[in-house]
């Protein structure tokens, strides 16, 4: 990266204004300004920040930095991603980047670029008669002020399958780079491309760094998809990567709708409001709560809370009333524990979620279920007893499994112990029974997956060197099972092309004729897709041929070569066989052949 760059870069964004505007308190002392530190539970003013000097210093936790420093810290950018994010504030422009991960931020600032112009696409469209439409949905059935509209960007999908397709191709954009975007989709009938989103109330995705990274819709029509998301817009090489970089596209196992917002509320409140929905979120921001965010249409994962963590210690988690909210506040807790943060549920009755709780009896009342949110350990123990009588040794006994596994799952030996002795005061337990099968459940997770890693790490190295034909269409057949799986687009015309019976591994057969009949239903094709038919090993098979191939550039005409070095082997194979054949065997053959044509 440009050293002059960089220095007008600092210059342009002045320390102590990003460190404001990230919601820093600063107070003036001497040259420059003393704060409570971002970075740590600080209760006195031990943060140094010197704007002539363009750094900041901590004398209790001893972080410290420049303003890119600071800003990649305090939202957890990479370092590209924090440059770009202050050349965006001071409106300059990046220069061309040569480093190991170019190919990868490029990708991902033109997705950024693309949905940016999608947002105003979108945002333009309220002013015509679907916008109106739109403007009616939200304002009057989800209650929402014009404020709120703009401040989370909302904007509306027409009613047309290629309004959106039309725009953009007309700033340049290619069907491919939109397709890749999840902004257009094809048709598997057809091959035909269309507008991905239609008819709906638009979301921008919005992440930390504030770029747009994908939106959500509502449908405002008949749709039995109520809500519809960016599909994953990572590129096959990142899926393939084992997901440990920063992503070069939209991941929903990674993203946190309206984190953007809430982290400024979370850093001095140090508590998250975690919902189901966007439109959940929106309306508790609109009535005060500025630090609610949701896993956006997928259940909360390790990442999200990773990405949580940064901000928050402690998570309320406001799903839905009914059942399947309720199961999925019982999952979010266990994972929660695992991952190193505490958390809490409320209890909403009269309503079954929080967008219909806050409009139906206030923000005061929302904010005492808030206040008094059921800790999340206590929440567990109550869904534990559901369905058992606990005066019932055999219901106890299975009751108390659940209860030690929980338990067991916690990673803070003193939060843990804490549990321990409640449930032995609670439930009338031996401390020393508790305390030793909990320690015992430990082991055996640890084990559990030390053992899960080690077999991981062995199918990586070795699966490859099983007694398997090494023949051209062997290999052939492989990379157009993972073509497909990358492009399913393609898979029906190529499913045209050459039929499953010409391979010429059984194998390769069965995980062709599978990758078909998941793409046929919409599904989105990896590895993992597989788990359900297949073992493990099998799938650590599929695993480490597709990331040998990633690496491979296998596009459209490579596909249509292994078609043909596929057909062109299966050719000369029967060739040689007719060959091999003996007299008697030829005799036989042409005698069937007659008995036939007679």
């Amino acid at each position: 990266m440009d050293q002059e760059f960089l220095e007008k870069l600092k210059f342009e964004n002045p320390i102590n204004e990003v460190m404001r505007e990230s919601g820093v308190e600063l107070k003036m002392s001497g040259r420059g300004y003393m704060c409570k530190c971002p970075f740590h539970d600080d209760s006195t003013a031990s943060c140094s920040v010197v704007p002539d000097k363009g750094f900041f210093h901590c004398f209790g936790c001893g972080v410290s930095g420049d303003v890119i420093g600071f800003v990649r810290k305090y939202k957890s950018l990479s370092f590209m991603d924090a440059v770009n994010f202050l050349a965006q504030r001071a409106g300059m422009t990046v220069p061309s980047y040569h480093g190991n991960d170019d190919r990868s931020y490029k990708r991902r600032m033109r997705i950024f670029e693309m949905n940016k112009a999608a947002a105003k696409f979108f945002r333009a469209q309220l002013k015509t008669p679907d916008g109106v439409r739109c403007l009616n949905y939200l304002m009057k059935v989800r209650r929402l002020d014009a404020k709120t509209i703009n401040k989370y960007g909302m904007g509306c999908a027409p009613k047309s399958w290629t309004s959106l397709k039309v725009y953009m191709m007309g700033l340049g954009y290619g069907e491919d780079e939109l397709l890749e975007a999840s902004l257009i989709s094809r048709s598997q009938k057809t091959g035909k491309t269309y507008d991905f989103f239609m008819d709906r109330a638009m979301f921008p995705f919005i992440d930390i760094a504030g770029n747009i990274v994908g939106f959500g819709g509502r449908t405002l029509g008949d749709d039995s998809r109520k809500y519809l998301n960016t599909g994953d817009t990572t590129s096959e090489r990142y899926r393939n990567s084992g997901e440990k970089g920063q992503p070069d596209g939209y991941s929903k196992a990674r993203f946190v709708f309206s984190l953007n917002y809430a982290k400024d509320d979370a850093v001095h409140s140090h508590k998250l409001l975690l919902c189901e929905g966007n439109l959940d979120v929106i309306s508790l921001y609109q009535h005060g709560f500025t630090n609610a965010v949701a896993s956006c249409g997928t259940a909360l994962t390790a990442e999200q809370i990773k990405a949580m963590k940064n901000y928050a210690d402690s998570i309320v988690i406001c799903y839905d009333a009914d059942e399947p909210g309720q199961k999925a506040a019982l999952r979010a807790v266990g994972l929660l524990r695992e991952n190193g943060m505490a958390s809490s549920v409320i209890r909403m009755e009269g309503a079954k979620d929080p967008d219909e709780y806050i409009n139906k009896f206030g923000e005061d009342h929302f904010r005492y279920l808030v206040n008094n949110a059921v800790d999340g350990f206590d929440f567990e123990l109550k869904a534990f007893e559901q369905g058992l009588e606990l005066s019932n040794r055999n219901d106890m006994a299975k009751f108390l499994k659940k209860v030690y596994n929980a338990i067991a799952a916690e990673p803070d030996e003193t939060v843990r112990d804490i549990m321990e002795r409640q449930i032995a005061e609670k439930y009338s337990v031996t401390f020393e029974v508790v305390r030793a099968t909990v320690n015992d459940l430990k082991e055996k997770l640890a084990n559990s997956k030390k053992a899960a890693e080690q077999r991981e790490q062995i199918l990586t190295e070795m699966i490859d060197d099983r007694n398997e034909p090494k023949n051209k269409a062997f290999f052939s057949e492989r990379g157009l099972i993972y073509y497909i799986c990358n492009n399913s687009g393609d898979a029906s015309e190529i499913s045209k092309q050459i039929s499953p019976d010409e391979f010429t591994d059984e194998f390769n057969r069965k995980l062709y004729l599978s990758a078909l009949g998941n793409i046929a239903v919409g599904e989105f094709v990896t590895p993992e897709s597989f788990l359900e038919e297949y073992s493990m090993e099998d799938v650590g098979v599929v695993k480490h041929f597709f990331k040998k191939y990633s690496v491979l550039g296998v596009d459209r005409g490579v596909a249509e070569e292994y078609i043909r070095s596929i057909k062109e082997y299966n050719k000369k194979h029967n060739s040689q066989q007719e060959d091999e054949l003996s007299d008697e065997e030829l005799l036989r053959k042409m005698a069937a052949l007659q008995k036939k044509k007679g």
